[in-house]
């Protein structure tokens, strides 16, 4: 684990948060997750902490601790252990990431169970899941806004939303990979595939309007094929 000066301080602010935490009613194990529990905290970087309780209710909470003086922000999310299990059964990406690395702070044979088997679904990877025709028919009308748009300059927000919300999740979800922050998408996408990183990076990169459409398309082509219009329609719900 580093030493760096924002990690030292998360540390530090460590033992008081979890006293805070184990002195809510219900909570009886917990689990230090997110950049500092893995040695790779920022300035920016706060405490994430996972907690089991008992009962059926799940929330989240945050509150700050000082550490010379300095306010640290701790979040928490309060779950039953039946719910963190469902989660992991339904694949969540997050949710199976954060206790797969994250390490035990108040332990219980709960937590150690779902560790085990966050560990376990997340070194078999995930269950690929492809494009909906659903999902391609949006593929194809936000990259159809992004043309009517490609020289205003609102073309970056649209370009950048298509990306960050559709593309590159689509992408990870119908290869089987598990999801990790865009601030890794990078230096993932180059181990994992780069072909595909080279073009998000030029996606990002590139200045005019017209090139950063044709980057949008280029990438999203992987998912759609073409910018061929289907016949489709979303599963049907009942109304009450």
């Amino acid at each position: 684990m580093t030493t760096t000066p924002a990690q030292t301080r998360l540390k530090a602010a460590l033992p008081e948060a979890l006293e805070r935490i184990a002195a809510t009613p219900g909570v009886y194990a917990a689990l230090w997750c997110g950049s500092a529990s893995r040695g790779e905290a920022n300035e920016y970087s706060d405490l994430d902490i996972h907690v089991l309780v008992t009962g059926n209710e799940r929330w989240r909470s945050h509150f700050t601790v000082q550490v010379n003086g300095q306010a640290v922000p701790v979040e928490v999310f309060h779950n039953p252990a039946g719910q963190i299990m469902a989660l992991l059964a339904q694949e969540d990406g997050a949710t199976t990431a954060m206790y797969a690395h994250g390490r035990a702070v108040l332990p219980h044979p709960d937590l150690n169970k779902l560790i085990l088997e966050a560990r376990a679904r997340y070194a078999s990877g995930r269950t690929p899941r492809p494009v909906t025709g659903e999902q391609r028919f949006a593929l194809i009308e936000e990259i159809m806004d992004g043309r009517a748009q490609v020289d205003d300059p609102v073309h970056v927000l649209t370009v950048m939303t298509t990306v960050s919300r559709h593309v590159i999740p689509l992408l990870y979800a119908s290869r089987g990979w598990w999801d990790v922050k865009r601030e890794h998408w990078l230096p993932d996408l180059e181990r994992r595939a780069p072909g595909v990183a080279a073009e998000l990076r030029h996606v990002l990169e590139v200045s005019d309007g017209p090139a950063r459409q044709a980057a949008l398309e280029t990438l999203t082509l992987r998912l759609t094929g073409n910018f061929v219009y289907e016949d489709g329609q979303s599963t049907p719900l009942t109304v009450t």
